[in-house]
């Protein structure tokens, strides 16, 4: 039903049964959030997601860890930028889009956010390359947005932020040197707030092509990616799933150092 050689960033609700991804059509012209419910045990066909708007790009859903709230990313033509929405749970069903506060959203594309049980949301904000931020929650406020500290960020492109519920660790892309392809994920791990240097997932996960979109289905112990392959011009992407004790978590934060 999802993979179609058209879609990518999946989000699965913490229950469950529901799920958000984007339809690509093949390319970055169009993108549309699409959903999709599970019912009596099976995913519905997906259709055009309720806050789907013909007139600009949306991308990059995820639920919040309580499945109070969901994050996308939308393309406003006037402002010719991505930004970051929030979409939070209403008696009648769910709010429509609102870009948050300057504390995150800038003159400069933000994307792909991610939010923590503390409310903390972690994004992608392009400077000069893609780097990770995050903006932490506090006295009822998101506050001005800053670098991850520790080894994260790079003069490459780091981006695609997937932060644990617990904060405790994250998934990201990255273009770094000493991967298998064009992009890899890697996993770091959170000390006080310093993030250890980044360990690459590994070849049962990264290609020689591009894995980017992470994600997690805690109510089904899954992981979630996506790849994407370019061929005469067009772009073929397809979301991919693993058990999440494949990715060896706790393995690997036993090999984590900090500088």
């Amino acid at each position: 039903l999802i993979s179609n050689d058209e879609a990518f960033g999946i989000a699965i609700s913490p229950k469950g049964d529901d799920l958000l991804y984007v339809n690509s059509f093949g390319g970055r012209d169009t993108l549309r959030i699409y959903h999709s419910k599970k019912i009596n045990g099976k995913w519905q066909k997906p259709e055009p997601s309720f806050f789907s708007n013909d007139r600009f790009n949306q991308i990059d859903p995820s639920y919040s860890p309580d499945g109070e709230n969901i994050l996308i990313n939308a393309y406003v033509s006037e402002a010719k930028r991505y930004d970051v929405c929030l979409l939070s749970k209403t008696f009648e069903g769910w709010s429509l889009p609102e870009l948050l506060s300057d504390a995150i959203n800038t003159e400069a594309h933000e994307f792909y956010a991610t939010m923590a049980l503390s409310k903390s949301i972690y994004f992608t904000r392009r400077n000069e390359s893609n780097d990770i931020y995050v903006s932490y929650w506090q006295d009822g406020n998101y506050q001005k947005a800053v670098p991850l500290k520790g080894n994260i960020n790079t003069e490459n492109s780091e981006s695609n932020p997937y932060i644990s519920p617990k904060e405790d660790y994250l998934i990201f892309i990255s273009t770094r040197d000493g991967g298998y392809g064009n992009a890899d994920l890697y996993i770091s791990f959170n000390k006080n707030n310093s993030w250890s240097t980044p360990i690459n997932l590994g070849e049962n996960i990264n290609t020689k092509d591009s894995e980017f979109c992470p994600s997690s289905d805690y109510s089904n112990n899954r992981f979630f990616f996506a790849r994407t392959i370019i061929k005469k011009e067009k772009r073929i992407e397809n979301i991919f799933s693993v058990p999440m004790e494949s990715l060896r978590i706790n393995e690997l934060r036993q090999q984590a150092k900090w500088d």
